[in-house]
């Protein structure tokens, strides 16, 4: 299963970069094997310097110029979109978002509010109603999850065909999300601020929130130690892109 997602992955990334041809100097490193090692380093948090070039691996500076190359050129997100469009999911969207300490700082960290203050990095993440995520972001912990709303959710837009429902709790009320979402014919259920407990939304948001568990199973996101903003969001496309193409390879 890991090398047909693996194959999976390399191959449309293979399509959506188009980088230019021959350069001088070594040759480029085959993209299964930058994937297979950024799968193995998301997965098992493993230090930059560890990773040595092999047979089967790319060395620790390959796949960070790799990843330079595709924010540069938004390689992953289009493959993100690729992806979750060959899955043709459930129109239903629901966001939600987890944080992660960073111990070293960096871009896209801040005090946060649910962790004495400590520095950190909070992952907006926007699912289907199958839990397949669809878009993600990474920011500051300490940004507020209705500054966002409009990304993730424009980010979806150009994804999926149609999206039905909003589901959303407390951290996402703002009237400007809502009349977003009435611009595009969907219809808004978040959560309002002063409303009791037991709206009903648990029963609908927990696909995002274990898909913010698989995410988070990744230990190169659990804990932060990368300081580059672009690292960061590679990584957190990164591993949705596997998480999606995991659904596909189940279902060929």
């Amino acid at each position: 299963m890991d090398f047909r997602l693996s194959h999976l992955v390399a191959t449309v990334i293979d399509a959506c970069d188009q980088h230019s041809g021959r350069r001088p100097g070594h040759p480029p490193a085959d993209t299964i094997r930058v994937v297979a090692t950024l799968r193995r380093f998301l997965r098992e948090g493993t230090p930059w310097r560890s990773l040595t070039a092999t047979e089967d691996q790319a060395s620790g500076s390959t796949v960070r110029r790799c990843l330079r190359r595709w924010a540069t050129a938004r390689v992953l997100p289009k493959v993100h979109a690729l992806l979750v469009g060959m899955l043709r999911g459930h129109p239903d969207l629901i966001l939600d978002s987890c944080s992660a300490r960073a111990k070293r700082g960096g871009d896209l960290t801040g005090p946060n509010p649910t962790d004495r203050a400590k520095r950190g990095t909070k992952y907006h993440v926007a699912v289907d109603a199958d839990g397949v995520p669809v878009a993600c972001v990474a920011t500051a912990a300490n940004v507020n999850d209705t500054l966002a709303f409009e990304r993730l959710f424009l980010a979806v837009f150009a994804v999926m065909a149609r999206i039905r429902t909003v589901f959303a709790d407390k951290g996402y009320d703002a009237e400007r999300n809502r009349d977003l979402c009435h611009q595009f014919s969907a219809t808004p259920q978040i959560h309002r601020r002063g409303r009791p407990r037991g709206s009903g939304l648990g029963k609908r948001r927990w696909p995002a929130e274990r898909s913010n568990a698989w995410l988070l199973e990744n230990k190169r996101l659990a804990l932060r130690y990368d300081r580059l903003g672009f690292v960061i969001q590679s990584l957190l496309q990164t591993a949705c892109i596997f998480l999606v193409a995991g659904r596909l390879a189940r279902t060929f």
